[in-house]
């Protein structure tokens, strides 16, 4: 799954580039392949973030917000639902 880590920043937005690559590896990501992908993704930001700030590297700067960005709105609870005693309206 790292190998796929940077290639996801290319694909957001373009489920056309994402089958592309699901159709070269020849089946699509398991329910835990994603997951893996994006705690990946968030150590990859991160690190990136933090290497890109003390090198003065602002695009690798930029590309680790974008990612933690992206990820957080995909997790991000639909906010024109209702919670009420724990269910959903």
């Amino acid at each position: 799954m790292r190998d796929f880590v940077r290639l996801s920043d290319t694909w957001h937005g373009r489920p056309d580039l994402l089958q592309a690559v699901m159709d070269g590896y020849g089946r699509p990501f398991t329910p835990e392949e994603e997951a893996q992908l994006a705690v990946l993704s968030v150590l990859d930001s991160v690190s990136g973030i933090s290497h890109g700030a003390a090198h003065g590297d602002p695009e690798l700067v930029e590309r680790g917000l974008r990612t933690l960005a992206r990820l957080r709105a995909a997790n991000a609870p639909d906010r024109h639902r209702t919670h009420v005693r724990g269910a959903a309206h």
